[in-house]
């Protein structure tokens, strides 16, 4: 790993040249974000993924869709279109990307579109929904060419910015020092059980700015499995199970299900995979007696695809270790302005 690194250095140097002289003009203003009249809230991460970005979407647009006119303005990442599309009931996880098209899905009350040039995105959905009051934008913490009213920096547990390298030695998309321009971080995928004292010692490494907050999260699965029938986790225990999974980052399901004592044998396919019929007819086959498990971003992609009925879907949530409340007055007061 070492030596890999020595190799890739000379290269992560020039990415960093790249990608500092690029914030230097952002930070000089020399370059000016483009400002709208309605409150933006982004949530990113300094890494190349797997913090969470999705649950925490869905959090924020769960809370307060109800009270607030929302929208979700994402990238779409690895779709076949391009430029600004808005979803609809024609729309799939090819033409709109996994992530948006799974939001899509869960919230009919939300306007959901994708645009890779983010302040064209904002100004259709605006054009389009006059009433709109605030706009999610995913993924959009290097996106400087548009003003934020509320940034929010997302970085795993296990792996946070603070002791990552900046690409290709690591996965860090630039500079640590990048977290300077967040409002809110969050410690994702946490422990259930992390201490107080751990806590500290994070805030301590981290050295917040005094227009930050620190905030910790863990993830939660519901106990029942979805699909064409539901049923509960705990009636796989003598069931021969496999877990197909195409995310940057399954360790969270694979503890979950290993806590639960479920046995199974596990297929891992690269993040945001576009799964084919062949590969689901192959799965199928080779495990015909198995129940087969999958994320729920997965499962959204590969529903349209004919399949037996024995695939499920593990839903997961957002949960705060501690000042839930506190998260939610300063996303409430990011909405009001």
């Amino acid at each position: 790993m070492k030596k890999t690194r020595l190799i890739l250095f000379p290269f992560a140097i020039l990415y960093y040249l790249i990608t500092s002289v690029r914030n230097s003009l952002f930070n000089l203003k020399f370059i000016k974000p483009k400002k709208f009249d309605i409150p933006l809230i982004g949530i990113g991460n300094l890494s190349t993924g797997g913090t969470g970005k999705t649950p925490m979407v869905e959090y924020i647009l769960k809370n307060f869709s109800n009270e607030y006119n929302l929208a979700l303005l994402s990238r779409g990442y690895k779709r076949t279109t391009s430029g600004y599309v808005k979803a609809n009931t024609n729309s799939n996880s090819s033409t709109i990307g996994d992530e948006p098209f799974q939001i899509y899905n869960k919230f009919k009350n939300i306007n959901v579109s994708v645009d890779e040039h983010r302040p064209r995105g904002v100004y259709n959905l605006l054009k389009e929904n006059v009433d709109l009051q605030s706009i999610v934008l995913d993924d959009c913490f290097q996106h400087r060419n548009i003003s934020l009213k509320l940034n929010i920096l997302l970085t795993t547990y296990k792996f946070p910015f603070y002791r990552d390298f900046i690409l290709p030695c690591g996965n860090l998309r630039e500079s640590r020092s990048g977290y300077k321009r967040a409002d809110i971080i969050i410690i994702t995928k946490c422990p259930h059980d992390l201490t107080d004292e751990k806590m500290r010692g994070i805030r301590k490494v981290i050295n917040l700015k005094n227009h930050q907050t620190l905030f910790f999260t863990s993830i939660k699965y519901n106990n029942e499995l979805l699909g064409k029938i539901n049923i509960e986790i705990g009636d796989l225990k003598n069931s021969k199970v496999l877990l197909v999974t195409g995310i940057a980052d399954d360790k969270v399901i694979i503890d979950y299900l290993e806590s639960k004592n479920i046995e199974f044998d596990k297929i891992s396919f690269s993040d945001h995979y576009n799964y084919t019929f062949k590969d689901i007819q192959k799965i199928e086959s080779e495990f015909n007696d198995r129940v087969i498990i999958t994320t729920e971003k997965d499962y959204q992609k590969i529903q349209s695809i004919k399949r037996k009925n024995k695939w499920y879907y593990l839903q997961m949530e957002i949960d705060f270790l501690k000042e839930e409340e506190s998260f939610k007055i300063l996303v409430k007061e990011t909405l009001s302005r």
